[in-house]
């Protein structure tokens, strides 16, 4: 981690504190068609994290989200289809700006903020050739009371976020699929202020990852989905898995 304070153009205070911390999210989603073209959904996360340079843990909540996705026009075979989405993320993660950061570790960001962006796809039987672009705007944060060494955090100023993806999904067999995804995402520099008036800025940065997918179909209705991220840039995780599956609720269903 790196706190630099910049005063008038200049470097006052320079902290570099090492750091190697391991995340894993388990992610309920659930989605509700309330249209033939409008589906609104929650994703709700629960975060395991440690830290095993401070030998620091933490289990809870993280920041929970709602999106809707909307498809303007009605899909015609052999066209590209579009959705337009939003999403709302509030901040119910434990916030990484309001812990004693020598004894804590975080499960959310700290903010709210609001997403919006379109995605396309279209098939080629049996390839689907997908991708999506969106823009982040994440609200500012007043009245913050952290004590960070010899200075008080008061505010914070996250910068905005631009994002988009490509990639395609293969059908190998009737049981088996394969999708591979690259992923580009630019974050703005966050501004944190101190009550002494110095301000520790956190530079922009620009993360890569590759994502590959398998499909597996363990019965007429599941597939569960494995999958192995890879880090492109030195700003993006080394590596992460993931497995998803659907989970059905027979009275939610009419």
């Amino acid at each position: 981690r790196l706190d630099l304070a910049i005063t008038d153009g200049s470097v006052r205070n320079l902290d570099v504190v090492p750091s190697a911390t391991h995340n894993f999210t388990n992610a309920f989603s659930y989605d509700y068609g309330l249209l033939d073209n409008l589906t609104v959904g929650a994703r709700v996360p629960l975060v395991v994290k440690y830290d095993t340079q401070d030998e620091l843990n933490i289990y809870d909540f993280g920041d929970i989200s709602a999106t809707a996705r909307w498809q303007p026009f009605a899909y015609v075979p052999g066209k590209m289809s579009t959705t337009v989405f939003g999403t709302f993320t509030t901040k119910t993660g434990v916030s990484p700006y309001e812990i004693d950061i020598d004894e804590q570790l975080s499960t959310g960001s700290g903010y709210y903020s609001v997403a919006g962006g379109v995605s396309f796809s279209k098939v080629l039987d049996p390839v689907v050739v997908f991708g999506s672009t969106s823009a982040t705007y994440n609200l500012p944060e007043t009245d913050l009371q952290q004590v960070r060494g010899a200075r008080v955090l008061q505010e914070l100023e996250p910068g905005f976020g631009l994002s988009g993806s490509a990639g395609f999904a293969y059908s190998l067999s009737y049981d088996i699929s394969l999708s591979i995804s690259a992923q580009l995402s630019y974050s703005d520099q966050t501004t944190l202020t101190f009550s002494d008036g110095t301000q520790a800025v956190a530079q922009d940065q620009m993360t890569g990852f590759l994502s590959m997918s398998l499909g597996t179909r363990v019965s007429d209705t599941t597939i569960v989905n494995t999958s192995l991220g890879i880090g492109l840039t030195e700003d993006a995780p080394d590596f992460s898995l993931g497995v998803s599956l659907p989970i059905k609720f027979s009275g939610l269903k009419e």
